[in-house]
Formats: C-alpha cells, sequence, structure tokens
C-alpha cells in the first residue's frame, strides 16, 4: 500500500506549482473546478421535502473522480485544498461524498508560495457546513427563479421581440 498522501487543488496550474514546492512527497491532483452539480434535465429540487437536492457527478468530471477513487484506495490521506469560499467548500463536501473510505484533511491557504502550502498542511480543519449550506441555497435559488422565469422570458422576448430565436435562461439554472 503507497503511503503517499493525495493533495487536491482546483486548478491545474496550481497543482503543477505546488507539486514543485513539495518535492514529490505528495500527489498533486487538480479537480477543474465542481464535480457535482444538479442535473440540466429536470428541476431535480424535491420543494416538498426540505427542498432535497439530487446532485450528480458532472460527465466530464466522471474520469478525475474515478481516478481520485482508485489513488484514494493506496493513498494515506486525501487532502483537499480547495479555494476558502463557499464554492470550494462545496467542492470539496462534493469530493468527501465520492471518497467516503478515505480519510479525508481539508485545508486552505491564502496565497500559493511553499511557505504558505506547508504551514496549510500543518492545519487541517473541518469542513465548514455553514459555508456548504449556503453554497447550496444559493444553487437552490438560482435553480428554483431560473426554471421559473426562464420560460416566461422566452415567452415575452420571442412574442415581443422577433429577433429573439433561442431560449434564454434566467439566472444561473
Amino acid at each position: 500500500m503507497s503511503k503517499k498522501p493525495i493533495l487536491v487543488v482546483e486548478s491545474p496550474s496550481k497543482a503543477r506549482t505546488i507539486s514543485k514546492y513539495l518535492d514529490g512527497d505528495f500527489e498533486v491532483l487538480a479537480c477543474v473546478g465542481h464535480v457535482k452539480d444538479l442535473p440540466k434535465n429536470d428541476l431535480n429540487i424535491d420543494v416538498h421535502n426540505n427542498f432535497k437536492a439530487t446532485l450528480e457527478v458532472l460527465p466530464d468530471r466522471k474520469q478525475f473522480i474515478q481516478e481520485l477513487k482508485s489513488k484514494a484506495k493506496t493513498a494515506s490521506k486525501v487532502i483537499l485544498a480547495m479555494d476558502p469560499d463557499r464554492e470550494g467548500e462545496a467542492i470539496a463536501d462534493h469530493i468527501t461524498q465520492e471518497i467516503p473510505q478515505a480519510t479525508i484533511e481539508r485545508i486552505q491557504f491564502l496565497e500559493i508560495t511553499k511557505t504558505a502550502v506547508k504551514n496549510a498542511l500543518g492545519q487541517p480543519r473541518p469542513l465548514d457546513t455553514n459555508l456548504i449550506s449556503a453554497q447550496m441555497t444559493r444553487r437552490i435559488i438560482d435553480r428554483l427563479v431560473g426554471y421559473s422565469i426562464s420560460p416566461v422570458l422566452w415567452g415575452t422576448l420571442q412574442k415581443n421581440m422577433k429577433f429573439v430565436k433561442t431560449a434564454l435562461s434566467a439566472g444561473r439554472v
């Protein structure tokens, strides 16, 4: 069993830079942003069940998740170093859901320097459930408002502005 820990960051350029700082002691991977979201084909929010959202792994992130699951089986731990904001916290939470068997740590740093990264590795923290809830709430509101308003927007614009030929979205649905 390999004991080399895995460090996951959001961007490939961060992964390359941080990998150099860590002298090969960690396998550094980039998730390239969100790995899960509400499927686009439907509302996917149960408004009668406490607004429970149904999330799925994004099609273009399935390969990353499979690779991470495989590597996590032999890693000593998986360290999640997403951005310290609500989107980063949600990404860390979604990755955690996909590798429940792994030992997981969450770290944060505010600058990409060798000192900041090494200091962060010594100060793991729990996931911030308040930030996770804030992101999910924003995502649910975006979907509910967008799905409710978009058809009205399309109809009104197509009726009153004959040059509008494509469906438009209201907000980040």
